[in-house]
């Protein structure tokens, strides 16, 4: 017999399925920061870098200029997405693959935040930063679901069974290793061999990927859609011709920050582990991300595993407190609307900006509100690292 409440989760799912993939159909994306040409570039990026140089013979005539540029550029992501490509002849079989993985991430935010207001599902699945992932096709979308397989064995204790989802994330995108901590936190029999099986197997998985030739190659933000802490540092170089080593600066910050939650005497209310295993798989992402990194804004859709602890504070502290930390969130997923409507309003030529590095009133205030929209990055870094470190101390 099929309950009322899995009658409106099965209900909600489709209608946000059905809606997005018209959305997405019909270019209601172009209405968004995605800065994208066509539908799931990312995804098709896989595709034609491999046919290109596999299948010179049989690329389409539409991606004949692209391939002209693969020749002298190295593929940004570790080779193993190679697999997806070669073993699929048809190119529009191979785009419609990410369909798989756009209906599960519906599903992912969908049964995540089932049990609250649904306006939280509303502001999180037609944030900009949600479309953008969606509109590229990013395959962030399956790290997302590997993640979340990972979090579901995780917090019923299936240490083991998490190694799957683990080890085959981390051969996909790298990022994902910053969630090895908390095996330390959290495995209670056998720590410290499990431990040290984990950082071996770590060790295993960053060799065959090629960490060195993957850390020249990835591709690094510029400023927008921009998501790490470089970026003030980089804006501070260009105005004062110092070169400032941003890498170290923002790993000191980062330490720093840990350094100050871990002594702060504030305590935080004790809820469910679970919704605090999942706070801490998302911002362990995300702020490894934001600090050691110089990727794009695709690592604030881990959001979605943060988002219930916070909504669950709702009753354990003040109002004021409480609308703060979910401003917080949600102003970081819509932020990049406010650099977006500034160029369409006073026509900002981004490429000309790059090249001729010209200093006016226009580029001036352009290059203010990029630094505002990086503050509300940083504190909402700040807030993670603040909340984990409070919940790793409880915990251990």
């Amino acid at each position: 017999m099929i309950k009322f409440k899995d009658f409106k989760f099965s209900a909600i799912f489709l209608s946000f399925t059905i809606l997005i993939i018209l959305f997405l159909h019909f270019g209601g994306w172009k209405l968004y920061p995605v800065y994208g040409s066509f539908l799931f570039q990312d995804w098709m990026y896989i595709y034609d870098y491999w046919a290109c140089l596999e299948r010179p013979d049989k690329t389409p005539e539409s991606i004949k200029e692209f391939c002209h540029s693969v020749k002298n550029a190295n593929f940004v992501y570790p080779r193993r997405w190679q697999v997806f490509a070669l073993n699929i002849e048809n190119r529009e079989l191979f785009k419609n693959l990410i369909f798989i993985f756009i209906i599960t991430y519906i599903w992912i935010c969908t049964n995540i935040l089932k049990k609250y207001n649904l306006k939280y599902l509303i502001f999180f699945l037609f944030s900009p930063v949600s479309i953008l992932i969606l509109q590229r096709g990013n395959i962030d979308l399956i790290i997302i679901f590997l993640t979340y397989l990972f979090y579901v064995q995780f917090k019923n204790k299936k240490f083991f069974y998490t190694l799957i989802p683990y080890s085959l994330s981390i051969l996909l995108k790298i990022y994902t290793v910053a969630l090895l901590p908390l095996y330390y936190f959290f495995k209670e029999h056998n720590k410290n061999m499990f431990m040290f099986f984990l950082i071996c197997l770590s060790l295993i998985l960053l060799f065959i990927i090629d960490l060195d030739l993957l850390l020249s190659n990835y591709n690094k933000a510029g400023l927008t859609l921009a998501f790490n802490s470089a970026v003030l540092f980089k804006i501070f170089n260009q105005l004062t011709n110092y070169n400032l080593n941003y890498q170290f600066i923002s790993i000191f910050f980062i330490l720093i920050l840990f350094l100050i939650s871990l002594f702060n005497k504030v305590k935080l209310p004790k809820i469910d582990k679970k919704y605090e295993i999942s706070f801490l798989i998302g911002s362990s992402i995300i702020v490894s991300s934001f600090f050691l990194n110089e990727g794009f804004v695709y690592k604030l859709i881990f959001l979605i595993f943060v988002l219930p602890l916070i909504i669950e504070y709702k009753r354990k502290i003040s109002t004021t407190n409480f609308l703060f930390l979910i401003s917080s969130i949600f102003l970081s997923l819509w932020i990049e609307y406010l650099t977006f409507i500034y160029e369409i309003i006073f026509d900002l030529n981004l490429d000309e900006l790059k090249q001729k590095k010209i200093i006016n009133l226009k580029n001036f205030f352009y290059g203010v509100i990029v630094m505002l929209k990086n503050f509300f990055y940083w504190n909402l870094n700040i807030l993670l690292i603040f909340i984990s470190t409070k919940i790793l101390i409880r915990q251990n």
